[in-house]
């Protein structure tokens, strides 16, 4: 074998260096790729543990606001005229209605829904306490509370419904969607709830209200089913 032949069944330094860049370029690619596909995963977990938690929340609300309390009592103060235990501004509501059914846990309650600092950040907060006959709002900064969802920055909350047969038709009454509820004595028929990120609209949920029924009077029981009525 001849010298030069030895020479060309090796690799030169140069060849190696090109081959050496090569498999670099490569492996950088593949980690790219690679990394991209876990920010990806990562990006459809958070998205489906956010859709998850506003499916939860759509559903928790649905069955807590749906059946409201309209029984009329004195309001604290001795105003004279009867109010019902439904307090809605723009951006929070109080309202009596029933606690969805867990073990040992139920029946009607003082709810209050507004957005407070949580220890993760702004998030929609559900207040929630036992219900007792005659008893004020409670103080809602000593009841058990809820975070519903993370990251809410602000609600808006709407209703409307039309004036019930019964009532002096001398007396005002809304007409159309309105800011709150400014009726005290008397429900809407609905209530509109917009919820925002900031990332924009969460969601918006429509819930149409009716009034609990009047033989039920539960206390941290659990209770199922709707009905008519003026309570």
């Amino acid at each position: 074998m001849t010298h030069s032949n030895m020479r060309q069944s090796g690799f030169t330094l140069l060849e190696l260096l090109v081959v050496m860049v090569l498999l670099s370029v490569i492996m950088l690619g593949l980690v790219s790729a690679l990394r991209g596909m876990v920010q990806a995963e990562t990006s459809i977990d958070q998205r489906l543990d956010r859709l998850d938690e506003v499916r939860v929340a759509r559903t928790f609300l649905q069955q807590t606001m749906g059946r409201v309390s309209a029984k009329l009592s004195d309001p604290p103060g001795g105003s004279g005229k009867q109010v019902i235990p439904f307090v809605a501004t723009a951006q929070s509501l109080s309202w009596v209605g029933i606690l969805p059914a867990r073990p040992n846990v139920g029946g009607r309650h003082f709810f209050q829904l507004a957005v407070e600092d949580a220890s993760t950040g702004p998030a929609l907060v559900l207040h929630y306490a036992p219900w007792s006959p005659d008893a004020p709002l409670p103080n809602w900064s000593a009841t058990e509370s809820r975070v519903l969802m993370k990251d809410i920055r602000k609600i808006s909350l709407q209703a409307q419904g039309l004036a019930p047969l019964t009532r002096n038709s001398a007396e005002s009454w809304p007409q159309g969607w309105q800011d709150g509820w400014p009726v005290a004595d008397a429900l809407p028929e609905q209530l509109r709830l917009n919820a925002y990120s900031d990332h924009g609209d969460v969601f918006t949920l429509t819930v149409r209200l009716y009034p609990l029924p009047s033989g039920d009077n539960s206390f941290s029981q659990v209770t199922f089913g709707g009905g008519g009525g003026d309570y």
